[in-house]
């Protein structure tokens, strides 16, 4: 039996249990929309610029822990969506983006929007650099392989977006049914890499044997969802929990474990206490540039002299910024699951450490009450820690936060307790400096951070201080202010 690719490709994504597509529309995907139209389970949000059909179903993605689907037109609308797409693909984020194409029996006769400056019928390429992958389908049987590739490379592994660039009339085209239904008995989800028993034991014996232990943890956490696990990993051993920008909130900021955030926008007492640390057992991060103070050891990690141990989804980032200890390629939920089953064996009463919790509780306080003034100010503009405090209070714990890239992101991250893990979404990966300018004025605090300006330093009540030294080999810049 035949049937329209269009009426099929909408068939698999409902089996798929897609809900929603995020896009525009536009005559080279016509066929699809019309198909869509006939959904009962699909619903199409309509939006008015491509780029932000492509942030939204990032931000559905993160919220919602399925693949996020974008369908875009040729052209200026693939192109249009170009920052939100490689905005998923920096931050890990599952997405498969459908773009129509000119009819094929035009490739390389210039029609309306083609995109040939290097080969004909090129616009797919334009995505080859930040996608996992990137698909131009010009036959109608390669339209269902390709579909379930693209759903099942986008979330495996390290997820991130993946292109099917489709030609006008292929999806108008008459396609074997039979190939749809081949793809999809297949299964929806692959299996993830688990931790060896004896890898874990010597994960766990190291954290019990040192004598200050740090967990450092990133936004794989909550890709893995695994929040829970490293909740009662941590509080089993008692360890100190810092994170990165994207790890905020995977254990809630109310925690007596939680350090805070590290970089250039940390407080001197978390670096101090990741520089220091004997062990850390990284899990889920990248250990990006803004997160370790741009690797210098001084700042924030000083490794090897810390000795690390990293588990990540992702062999590529294993030991890639850092040498390890011990490096494991596992799924972050599977790999906690063994550690915390090791953990309950070899010290089946816990740990504890009281003085550490102490320290925690002590600066905590510290910074509250450096920021207690401006909570309360009715100076104008109003003061940002104003802003934060009393949206924090009015908002209910599972409030979800979004940012822009700029100070705001900083401060939330800085000042703003996240109190239920996942709703916290940010654009860690984008460069938050991209247009501004620095400050001239900078206060001086001994507790201030390793790198910030003016905007910073006020923002932070005085919690933060200017460039340090090897820092100060690029501008200092700061975002968010003008």
């Amino acid at each position: 039996m035949k049937d329209l690719v269009s009426n099929q490709i909408v068939r698999y994504l409902e089996a798929r249990a897609v809900e929603h597509i995020f896009g525009l529309c536009g005559h080279t995907n016509i066929a699809l929309l019309a198909a869509l139209e006939k959904s009962d389970s699909i619903s199409f949000v309509n939006v008015r610029h491509e780029q932000i059909a492509a942030h939204a179903a990032d931000g559905y993605a993160r919220v919602t822990k399925r693949t996020g689907v974008v369908l875009t037109h040729l052209g200026p609308g693939l192109t249009n969506a170009t920052t939100g797409v490689a905005n998923a693909a920096l931050d890990s984020i599952p997405m498969v983006v459908i773009a129509g194409d000119v009819p094929s029996h035009y490739f390389g006769k210039h029609p309306h929007q083609e995109i040939n400056l290097h080969a004909d019928a090129a616009q797919w390429e334009i995505y080859r650099p930040f996608v996992k992958r990137a698909w131009r389908v010009d036959q109608p049987h390669l339209i269902a392989e390709v579909l379930d590739k693209a759903f099942t490379l986008a979330e495996s592994g390290r997820p991130g977006p993946v292109l099917i660039d489709v030609p006008m009339d292929v999806f108008s085209a008459e396609v074997d049914v039979a190939l749809f239904d081949k793809v999809l008995s297949n299964t929806r989800s692959l299996a993830k890499p688990s931790l060896d028993e004896e890898v874990a034991e010597q994960i766990v014996r190291n954290l019990l044997a040192a004598d200050k232990p740090v967990l450092y943890v990133g936004g794989g956490i909550v890709a893995a969802d695994a929040a829970s696990e490293l909740r009662e990993f941590a509080e089993l051993l008692s360890l100190p929990v810092a994170h990165s920008l994207m790890g905020k909130g995977a254990l809630p900021d109310d925690s007596p474990l939680v350090l805070g955030m590290t970089g250039f926008w940390g407080t001197a007492f978390v670096n101090e206490t990741t520089r220091t640390a004997d062990w850390i057992l990284a899990l889920g991060t990248r250990f990006a540039e803004a997160d370790s103070s741009s690797w210098y050891a001084e700042y924030t990690f000083d490794i090897p002299a810390t000795k690390l141990m990293q588990i990540d989804i992702d062999p590529a980032e294993l030991g890639r910024n850092y040498p390890l200890e011990i490096g494991a390629l596992a799924d972050l939920k599977a790999a906690l699951t063994v550690l915390l089953r090791v953990a309950h064996r070899l010290v089946p009463e816990g740990v504890q450490r009281d003085e550490l919790l102490a320290q925690i509780a002590a600066n905590r306080a510290t910074l509250k009450l450096q920021n207690a003034e401006a909570q309360v100010s009715d100076a104008w503009p109003m003061r940002p820690e104003r802003i934060l405090s009393e949206t924090r209070e009015v908002l209910p714990a599972d409030a979800i936060i979004t940012t822009d890239v700029g100070w705001n992101k900083n401060g939330v991250g800085q000042q703003f307790d996240i109190l239920t893990p996942g709703t916290f979404l940010t654009p860690a990966a984008s460069p938050p400096w991209a247009s501004v300018r620095r400050r001239p004025s900078v206060r001086r605090s001994p507790t201030r951070t390793a790198w910030s300006s003016h905007s910073s330093a006020t923002a932070a009540s005085g919690r933060t201080r200017p460039c340090s030294p090897p820092l100060e080999k690029r501008t200092c810049r700061s975002s968010g202010s003008s």
